[in-house]
């Protein structure tokens, strides 16, 4: 993709998110969540794609998927008032109707249109597909490691914001209980991704984004994780597990200096 071809895309995505603008504070809220999660994507696209990716026109591909990763929040909002994609839609195969629908990409070559909507369609699944090419193998894992690196920083800063200004969608209606679950934690231990499934409230969600630790995919993401401090941030509005923190970073330095 062409530089210039990128900046007509951005244009588009900024007109797109303004029209589900609302004189409703909590939909703005939550509207505005997303659009400042998805230019937050493209800066940590901007800062891992270089160093993964050979040419120019790749690298600028890749800021496009961090870009458009969650075009599909908007429609899946408007219509159901969640993020949770359990109790609405699937988020990522939304994305990828919604470009469709909309046709920003119009001008892609047919190998750029199939990366870009299969890492949009793919970047939320539980683990990368198989079947894939490794083009898009490694756009794909980019963005998985992109949207954790921002997703973190959203929750972090969910926490430290007065309760009457928190984005409502973003915590998918999890209780606060104060306490997680051992099935949970024993995950965590055994360094595996916790599943939504097993997750019953916030700190349980918490402890899964957490777990996302052991799906990064480049030194890079490691490197970002532990210079932005987030582990010992998330963890301090938690209650206190033993030795959790200590645990978690020597997991990402491992990473990090491999």
């Amino acid at each position: 993709m062409k530089r210039e071809d990128f900046v007509s895309l951005k244009d588009w995505f900024k007109g797109f998110c303004e029209s589900f603008y609302s004189s409703g504070r909590e939909d703005r809220l939550n509207i505005t969540l997303k659009e400042r999660h998805s230019f937050s994507v493209l800066e940590n696209m901007a800062l891992l794609a270089p160093r993964h990716l050979e040419s120019e026109d790749g690298v600028v591909l890749a800021e496009a998927v961090g870009l458009l990763h969650d075009v599909g929040r908007f429609p899946q909002y408007a219509r159901y008032k969640t993020f949770r994609d359990s109790i609405s839609v699937n988020h990522g195969t939304l994305g990828v109707e919604t470009l469709v629908k909309e046709g920003p990409l119009a001008r892609m070559n047919e190998d750029e249109y199939a990366i870009l909507t299969q890492s949009v369609k793919y970047h939320n699944a539980y683990k990368v597909p198989t079947g894939l090419n490794a083009e898009t193998v490694t756009h794909l894992k980019l963005i998985r490691d992109a949207d954790k690196l921002d997703i973190w920083r959203v929750f972090i800063e969910y926490f430290d914001t007065d309760e009457a200004d928190r984005p409502s969608a973003a915590a998918l209606g999890l209780p606060l209980v104060g306490t997680c679950s051992d099935d949970v934690l024993r995950c965590i231990y055994n360094r595996r991704m916790v599943a939504l499934k097993d997750v019953s409230t916030l700190d349980d969600y918490k402890l899964l984004q957490l777990s996302w630790i052991f799906d990064l995919n480049f030194s890079t993401s490691h490197k970002l994780l532990l210079e932005r401090g987030y582990i010992g941030r998330i963890l301090g509005n938690m209650p206190q597990v033993n030795d959790l923190e200590s645990f978690l970073t020597a997991c990402v330095k491992e990473k990090a200096d491999g």
